[in-house]
């Protein structure tokens, strides 16, 4: 018995199924991965792995590990950051936000280990964070600069003081070499890096925040 033929449009649209799930399938391996202390240094050969899949293919879908771990860091980052600005419209000037910004972030990473280990590592992995990520925060800490919430000289040294210390502590606490009280006097010292007096600094920082949705 003849099987029935596929037409053109079907079998078009059975490849890109068959696409999409691979380039899923490499995402989901990648963030276990990459969600592991010391999975910064995972391999392709790691990654084809876990995903069942030839080396050969890996390239079908991205050019270099680079682009994979931008990618999966985009995917990390975007709900969550979707998450903390609904949060936001509780919060009036630009130093409550980024207050909360960075407690947010750190209590996350802490209370989801292998979100935190995937941001780390991706971060870490392709130039500390990016462009995106890095104009959001420029542009938050301009609008502070602009509010006179923020002395500090320019917004992008203020970026490098926020994500830098944001990157830093969040290892310390995946390490385990502090207890969850360091997230809130690394809010504090970044906020005062930032021009906030240390009074004020620490009645933000004793502000409740709340749940994320």
């Amino acid at each position: 018995m003849t099987p029935p033929k596929i037409d053109r449009t079907r079998r078009a649209e059975i490849g890109a199924e068959k696409r999409s799930r691979t380039r899923a399938a490499l995402l989901d391996a990648a963030r276990e991965l990459f969600g592991k202390e010391g999975g910064g240094s995972t391999r392709i050969e790691e990654l084809c792995e876990a995903a069942a899949i030839a080396r050969g293919t890996f390239y079908n879908y991205f050019t270099s590990m680079d682009v994979l771990q931008a990618e999966l860091f985009e995917d990390l980052t975007m709900r969550f950051d979707q998450a903390v600005h609904v949060a936001f419209e509780d919060l009036h000037t630009p130093a409550e936000r980024t207050c909360a910004a960075i407690r947010y972030y750190l209590h996350h990473a802490v209370s989801d280990r292998q979100w935190g280990w995937g941001m780390v590592n991706t971060g870490m992995g392709i130039g500390l964070f990016r462009n995106a990520v890095s104009q959001r925060v420029i542009e938050s800490i301009q609008e502070g600069i602009d509010a006179k919430d923020f002395s500090i000289s320019t917004a992008e040294v203020g970026r490098d003081i926020l994500l830098g210390a944001g990157l830093a502590a969040a290892i310390t606490l995946l390490n385990g070499q502090a207890e969850i009280g360091h997230i809130e006097e690394v809010a504090v010292g970044v906020l005062q890096s930032l021009g906030v007096s240390a009074s004020q600094a620490r009645q933000l920082v004793e502000q409740p925040i709340k749940q994320l949705g």
